[in-house]
């Protein structure tokens, strides 16, 4: 009788200790988002491509890009070596196929197709983008061979749950004939899109492109004023993190309902890689229960001096007992996240400095 006793008390204390040997709910349930900015690949940087390969372009930031559940960002050119270019378009964009295969490695699992420059060379380089991303495990959102592929959800599975990617292209400024094949930004249209989708996904991000750079601040921020109508429509039609990408221009990260909109992201990397920004940030959403659990601004270098192409670069504190190029530059991780600090200030957004990463404040402002 003893022994059994003895046999019972072990066993309940085996399950006691198994239990808080197993990682927490939370961690669990954890699913973390990067999104990077436009990618504009043109034939400038063939050469390049064929001395190095694509994934050049990508060494200073793949640890931070691989770091997440999901990395997503804004294709700006087709991949392809057939196709026309488009004579109405003053530039035009075409990468080899080796930049679908860079991206892969590079961990980036869903790109958004839904950007003004993928029909540059018409319906055979964009038919080759989708091929080569879909060859490589990296999913296209918001374009595809018909018009219901265009304006299907992308979905990814983390931790079994399911994280819906939707993308839409305000297209006013391009060609509207090739709209059929990328999802058009209609706000009944992308609304509806989120609704319907909102109970079987876990999380719902939306990129929303605007098109081109305005001439001047205060047009700027009319239009930005716009695309801030639609994104919080999304919000409010059940999406969970909204990006609003526009040619050029740097935006910051707004907070309503509890939820992020991120404004544009700027260039990540452009065919000339002499960039109006060249300090710019990689926002790191992190998700809980479905729920906003925290941002972080992770600080970079797009647009180094002396460079002969792109190659993105973590900002780091200076090390002045150091003497290197890095050093005697001026940019640092501390005065990029101030200036961005100023940006989400405007939308009411407080970020917080910690060494050389930044924080957004997360307040729960559901009822």
């Amino acid at each position: 009788m003893k022994n059994t006793i003895y046999i019972l008390i072990f066993v309940f204390i085996f399950i006691q200790i198994s239990i808080l040997l197993q990682p927490s709910h939370g961690d669990t349930e954890e699913i973390t988002v990067i999104a990077i900015g436009d990618i504009t690949v043109g034939s400038n940087l063939t050469p390049t491509i064929e001395k190095q390969g694509a994934g050049v372009f990508f060494e200073g930031t793949a640890s931070v890009i691989q770091s997440a559940d999901i990395a997503t960002a804004s294709l700006n050119t087709s991949i392809s070596e057939r196709g026309e270019p488009d004579p109405s378009r003053e530039l035009r964009f075409r990468a080899v196929p080796d930049l679908a295969r860079a991206l892969s490695n590079a961990g980036f699992d869903a790109i958004s197709l839904a950007t003004p420059h993928i029909m540059d060379f018409g319906f055979e380089a964009f038919e080759d983008t989708l091929t080569h991303l879909e060859w490589y495990n990296v999913k296209p959102i918001g374009a595809g061979i018909s018009p219901a592929a265009a304006n299907a959800p992308t979905w990814i599975d983390v931790n079994s749950k399911k994280v819906a990617l939707l993308a839409y292209l305000r297209g006013n400024e391009f060609n509207m004939a090739s709209l059929n094949l990328i999802a058009s930004a209609a706000f009944s249209q992308m609304t509806r899109a989120v609704k319907e989708i909102n109970d079987t996904a876990e999380i719902v991000i939306v990129w929303l492109h605007w098109g081109k750079q305005e001439s001047d601040t205060t047009r700027e921020q009319s239009s930005i004023g716009r695309q801030r109508i639609f994104a919080q429509a999304l919000i409010d039609a059940g999406a969970d993190l909204v990006l609003c990408q526009q040619l050029h221009t740097f935006g910051g990260i707004e907070l309503y309902e509890g939820k992020p909109i991120i404004y544009s992201l700027a260039d990540f990397i452009y065919e000339t890689y002499s960039l109006q920004y060249a300090r710019t940030i990689i926002p790191k959403v992190t998700f809980a229960e479905g729920a906003l659990k925290s941002i972080e601004l992770i600080p970079i270098l797009v647009d180094k001096p002396g460079a002969s192409f792109p190659q993105p670069s973590l900002l780091k504190i200076k090390d002045t007992t150091k003497e290197s190029l890095d050093i005697k530059l001026e940019e640092t991780a501390i005065e990029t996240l101030k200036e961005y600090q100023k940006r989400c200030a405007v939308l009411n957004t407080e970020v917080i400095i910690k060494g050389e990463r930044g924080w957004i404040s997360i307040i729960n402002t559901s009822n």
